[in-house]
């Protein structure tokens, strides 16, 4: 069902695409991402990840250096855990091994692009847009084993994921032309949510599995994402030509 929906998706956005009757861009784009999200009772660092996504770009010769894009992609969110320390019942200290927490999503991004001339091939650029997400699929089922020896969601568990998430986008980067109708794009960009990836209640009074003399209260887990994206790829142009 997941899949069925995702590829719909993508037929519809490339009709809309083929079906505009001007000249535009489009293209393909991805790369590597670094995803950091905040959580309230654990020390969270960036976890290294990817992302893809095909787009599309108005084009006015009358106006060439502003434009609307669209874009839809398979972007991870998410954060990992690492250098965590876990202590035996005899009381000696282990280091945990690294958990990455990763969140699936598809994307569809709206927004707009200002850009300058720099050389005859080469241009530089900024934007800002706005982007609505779905979370796919999660990779939390390797933690439930833990959560249910534990009788508490210690770690996240899919039941609190939100599905669907919106955010920003911000970036920057530049365009080199190959030719009229081809050029090669390198963009860099921040991508922080606006809504919450994850929300759990707080629950009190529970052993630490890492100290088991003591008790913690987990506290409400709000989670949300943020991403910064480098990108490498390809714009091809469609012109459109009109004769009298």
């Amino acid at each position: 069902m997941k899949k069925k929906l995702i590829v719909t998706v993508y037929l519809v956005f490339f009709a809309i695409a083929f079906g505009l009757s001007q000249s535009f861009f489009f293209g393909l784009k991805g790369g590597p991402s670094i995803g950091y999200q905040k959580w309230e009772n654990f020390n969270q660092k960036p976890v290294l990840t990817y992302h893809v996504a095909s787009f599309i770009e108005s084009y006015s010769e009358e106006n060439p250096m502003n434009t609307l894009y669209a874009q839809l992609g398979y972007h991870n969110r998410g954060s990992s855990l690492r250098g965590a320390l876990g202590y035996t019942i005899d009381g000696n200290v282990f280091r945990l091994p690294t958990r990455n927490f990763l969140f699936h999503n598809v994307s569809l991004g709206l927004g707009a692009k200002r850009k300058q001339q720099l050389k005859d091939n080469l241009r530089s650029f900024y934007s800002f847009g706005l982007r609505a997400e779905y979370t796919a699929f999660t990779n939390l089922d390797k933690f439930v084993h833990f959560n249910q020896r534990q009788s508490y969601p210690y770690y996240p568990d899919n039941i609190f994921v939100k599905k669907f998430v919106y955010g920003a986008q911000v970036g920057g980067g530049v365009e080199y032309v190959f030719s009229e109708l081809v050029e090669l794009l390198f963009e860099l960009s921040i991508n922080p949510d606006l809504s919450n990836q994850y929300e759990q209640p707080e629950i009190g009074s529970i052993v630490d599995p890492y100290h088991p003399n003591n008790t913690i209260t987990l506290r409400r887990r709000r989670i949300k994402n943020v991403t910064v994206e480098i990108s490498f790829g390809l714009r091809f142009m469609r012109k459109v030509e009109y004769v009298d």
